[in-house]
């Protein structure tokens, strides 16, 4: 089987507690993903080392066959709980909080707003619906 993300042994201590203990996936091409458990089972910490927002403690983490790069991310959707939103703000608003918290150039805003077909929204209440439809889409 061709997959499309592996990780073996992978681990992450936070100051002594042992967060996530030698998880390996094996998550084929063209597969939606989920992991369940309970609360404090390592799930966030998990897709976070996926994701690189957490560098792990040991293990490897494999995309389409190589060590896992940063680039890889454009090739990959995740949702890690919820995320934060400022309702009081506008998309790109929003957008400014993250690119400035993680030193991301301002240019990136406009990408992912036309990405997302919400580059000719000025209203805020707009902007809050679509964004809301989007992360809620039961709703």
């Amino acid at each position: 089987m061709d997959f499309i993300l592996k990780t073996t042994n992978l681990c992450k201590n936070f100051k002594g507690q042992l967060a996530v203990n030698h998880v390996s996936l094996n998550i084929p091409r063209n597969f939606v993903y989920a992991l369940l458990g309970l609360n404090g089972a390592g799930k966030s910490t998990t897709l976070k080392m996926i994701t690189g927002i957490l560098k792990p403690s040991a293990g490897c983490i494999k995309f389409d066959g190589h060590p896992w790069q940063r680039s890889d991310l454009t090739k990959m959707g995740v949702l890690i709980e919820t995320p934060p939103l400022y309702e009081n703000l506008t998309a790109y608003e929003n957008l400014k909080v993250r690119t400035t918290m993680l030193g991301l150039p301002d240019q990136r805003i406009d990408e992912v707003l036309h990405v997302v077909r919400l580059t000719d929204t000025g209203k805020k209440n707009e902007t809050e619906n679509i964004l809301s439809s989007c992360l809620h889409p039961s709703a």
